[in-house]
């Protein structure tokens, strides 16, 4: 059990339904069904009563509701504590990516010799927006879909969040030399049908739905297998290495394709496709630390770019 499914339940129940749910999670209805479902089989009871007329909680679930928001409430109360005890930590949350750990622990390295430990922590988008929200994390580094950014920016004022983008990349394909993509400088979206991939946990803000949006994939004449799904990138890197499967991602991981061997290939139609950015806080002043991490952050966007 984890805070994300008593809060899908209880923002669930407020609302009346996974619609109006997912509309204010900023996520989709089957997503917030999913969610929900896993909690009612972990505890092993239903708890919600689904209709056409919307949900409403069963015996047990009226229960579960009342310890959830008192958890909810304790978790807040925590977050709140714990801000007191953050000074000699610069804590960063990411979407997973080679590059950024990379070029974190590049600061790291030089930074140590100031007393200021890190805690650094790859996660879902929507994962990321709570972890601000509550907290416990100076910015958040994360790729999102360009054709998404109205609506983030729109939910991240919501959580009194502010979005700031860096620079555009094209959607591309990672793939090692075990891949038939390996070396090709572009693709059609057709030439993708059928491709194998290794996929971060989808969110409702996964780069590689720009693909599966797109008419001939959404009409079922292209398919794209996900064969593997996982958040760790250890296994992504492997994964590339040793298999013929592709990854789906953004432009901005040229380092991990120097210090390993794979290919980017472009996907026509898709250029300038995904925004590479950071969220911070409202009405707070970063810290130096957070100030200096963000300037190598531009910096080593910027070299990407040339």
């Amino acid at each position: 059990m984890d805070i994300r499914q008593l809060q899908y339940f209880s923002v669930s129940v407020r609302c009346g339904s996974f619609t109006k749910a997912a509309e204010e999670l900023y996520t989709t209805q089957p997503h917030v069904s999913m969610v929900i479902r896993s909690l009612e089989q972990e505890l092993g009871t239903k708890l919600l009563i689904r209709s056409t007329d919307g949900i409403q909680l069963t015996d047990t679930g009226e229960q579960v509701l009342y310890y959830a928001e008192n958890v909810l409430k304790t978790t807040d109360l925590i977050r709140s504590t714990c801000l007191n005890f953050r000074d000699r930590y610069l804590r960063i949350a990411a979407n997973p990516s080679s590059s950024l750990a990379f070029m974190t622990g590049d600061f790291f390295l030089e930074y140590m010799k100031k007393g200021i430990d890190l805690r650094y922590t790859e996660c879902s988008t929507e994962e990321m927006l709570e972890s601000l929200v509550g907290g416990g994390y100076d910015l958040g580094l994360l790729f999102l879909p360009t054709d998404k950014l109205t609506a983030f920016s729109h939910q991240a004022r919501r959580k009194h969040l502010t979005w700031h983008p860096l620079r555009t990349s094209d959607l591309v394909i990672h793939a090692g030399r075990k891949s038939p993509f390996y070396g090709k400088l572009s693709v059609s979206p057709e030439e993708l049908d059928g491709i194998s991939c290794i996929q971060f946990e989808d969110d409702y803000y996964s780069v590689e739905d720009l693909l599966l949006r797109l008419p001939s994939f959404q009409s079922g004449k292209c398919r794209l297998r996900k064969v593997i799904t996982t958040n760790s990138d250890h296994m992504m890197i492997r994964m590339l290495q040793t298999t013929q499967l592709c990854n789906i991602g953004s432009y901005w991981t040229r380092s991990m394709n120097g210090k390993y061997d794979f290919s980017m290939t472009r996907v026509e139609g898709l250029e300038s496709s995904v925004t590479f950015g950071y969220l911070s806080p409202d009405n707070k002043n970063l810290r130096p630390e957070a100030e200096a991490f963000l300037d190598a952050v531009i910096l080593s966007s910027e070299e990407t770019e040339k």
